[in-house]
């Protein structure tokens, strides 16, 4: 996952928000804002400085060290999550995904598809994924 990337598309981002909390007119307009992500692989670290343009929260900069218990974030609009186990099943890296307030329980996979980096967020118990696909930074 090393590079830069931008948002190129996503899928089924407007009920995927809607059902996490968020106002019909966030959810309606998030996916027009310009996510980044440069992530530096390293060992078992992932080092990720997540941004959007406008801003919709301060830049934001994790270590991801894979086998560690949790990893306290944020998301592209500032929410505090709890990334949980993260972990490789093969070259997919998968993660549980809490978010603090309100409380919420996901699954975060992360592959890469077609030269396109993927994250592909799962929320079980309300029936509805969501799909953000990145390409290279030209």
């Amino acid at each position: 996952f090393s590079g830069e990337w931008v948002l190129e598309r996503s899928e089924r981002c407007e009920a995927f928000l809607r059902a996490i909390g968020y106002s019909a007119l966030i959810a309606r307009t998030a996916d027009r804002a310009e996510a980044r992500r440069t992530i530096e692989h390293v060992g078992r670290e992932l080092r990720c400085r997540c941004e959007t343009v406008p801003p919709l929260a301060p830049a934001r900069f994790a270590v991801l060290g894979v086998g560690e218990e949790e990893l306290r974030t944020c998301d592209d609009a500032g929410r505090e999550v709890l990334l949980l186990k993260p972990t490789w099943k093969g070259e997919v890296l998968c993660a549980g995904l809490r978010y603090l307030k309100p409380s919420h329980e996901m699954r975060l996979e992360r592959y890469m598809e077609d030269g396109r980096m993927v994250e592909h967020l799962r929320y079980p118990s309300k029936g509805v994924d969501m799909r953000r696909i990145f390409k290279r930074c030209a």
